[in-house]
């Protein structure tokens, strides 16, 4: 979220809110003067942002699609996504319509996963699972032409593509274990073939406890962040 700049006082957009946290962060950025839109299209996760935020006059929470999302023109400071714009349907059209909502020389700022070679959060559990994945469309930006591209087509300039690494951790073997079997790219291979699971669960126990340090285990997780402007005047 740094690269959003000082938010006290301005109005952001959190695309693909999820369940809140980033709407949360967000929110204490902007103070009480500001304001956070949240959207997402999954009601359930809307529920939980919405119990999660319930104290904060401040927050507003929708559920719409980025690419139908109906705010005025030029009525938002700031776009933000974590781990979000990678699913837009049509990203061309989504990121248009997001450049209509922003104010002239409004900043749109999000992140997103590189390839799942670069990300052991993602390749050490399908490697030691010896499974493979034919399709994943959480790294549908894994390359930073294809993002300026989208970009450029919906109307942005001085478009930044920067790549940001960091060791996450999801807790200690039990609980990362919890978090690859179900999501990212293994999560989505078991989904597809869960008769596997029972074979493929000790190998990656076994992986990922060569990865423990002081009890919790850490992976790399590698991402681009990701600025543009709206220039329009």
């Amino acid at each position: 979220m740094n690269v959003l700049g000082v938010l006290e006082g301005k109005t952001v957009l959190d695309v693909g809110c999820g369940t809140g946290q980033s709407t949360f962060q967000l929110a204490e950025r902007t103070g009480t003067f500001g304001r956070v839109i949240g959207v997402d299209i999954a009601p359930n996760s809307l529920k939980i942002a919405r119990s999660r935020t319930i104290h904060l006059p401040q927050v507003l929470l929708e559920q719409a699609d980025a690419a139908h999302l109906g705010l005025p023109d030029h009525s938002v400071d700031v776009v933000y996504s974590r781990f979000g714009a990678m699913f837009f349907s049509d990203p061309v059209q989504a990121f248009g319509n997001l450049r209509r909502m922003l104010r002239p020389n409004g900043l749109v700022g999000f992140v997103c996963w590189r390839s799942i070679r670069e990300n052991e959060l993602d390749y050490l559990p399908l490697e030691a699972s010896g499974l493979t994945l034919s399709e994943a469309p959480h790294v549908s930006f894994e390359q930073p032409s294809r993002i300026r591209n989208i970009l450029h087509a919906a109307g942005f300039a001085e478009v930044a593509v920067d790549p940001f690494d960091a060791e996450v951790s999801c807790g200690d073997i039990d609980q990362t274990m919890n978090v690859v079997t179900q999501v990212g790219a293994l999560g989505k291979a078991l989904r597809n073939s869960p008769e596997m699971r029972s074979a493929v669960e000790p190998r990656v126990r076994a992986a990922i406890t060569e990865r423990v340090r002081g009890g919790q285990v850490g992976l790399i997780a590698a991402t681009w962040v990701v600025t543009a402007h709206n220039t329009d005047i």
